[in-house]
């Protein structure tokens, strides 16, 4: 069973959204929000289609409420965790871990290839 966890809405107090304005070819200017793009206006200048689109979103704004919703996610254990430590004692794996330490710390190029380089 999932709880949907719906806190209570609360007023707006601030929200931020983001006017876009185009030049129509007729010569009008359409205005719309970007995050609501169904909230569209078209005026004859910029700054009429800048003041409709906000008394537009203004009075769209007076029927609607926000709700937070804290999305239950159901957590399992990290999948490294599940594995960490299980070579721990082996020995097998000890060698070859010493193996490649000692070829890491080597001086010499026995392992280049001269060929290869210019």
């Amino acid at each position: 069973m999932i709880n949907l966890d719906l806190s209570q809405s609360a007023p707006f107090t601030n929200i931020k959204v983001t006017l876009l304005l185009e030049a129509l070819t007729s010569g009008q200017v359409a205005a719309s929000v970007r995050e609501f793009p169904d909230c569209r206006v078209k005026a004859e200048t910029r700054e009429e289609a800048i003041t409709q689109i906000q008394a537009t979103f203004l009075e769209r704004l007076k029927n609607m409420e926000a709700i937070s919703w804290n999305v239950p996610i159901q957590t399992s254990e990290v999948t490294w965790k599940k594995f960490a430590g299980v070579f721990k004692d082996d020995a097998d794996l000890a060698a070859i871990m010493e193996s490649i330490r000692a070829e890491r710390t080597l001086d010499d190029n026995s392992e280049v290839d001269p060929s290869y380089y210019l």
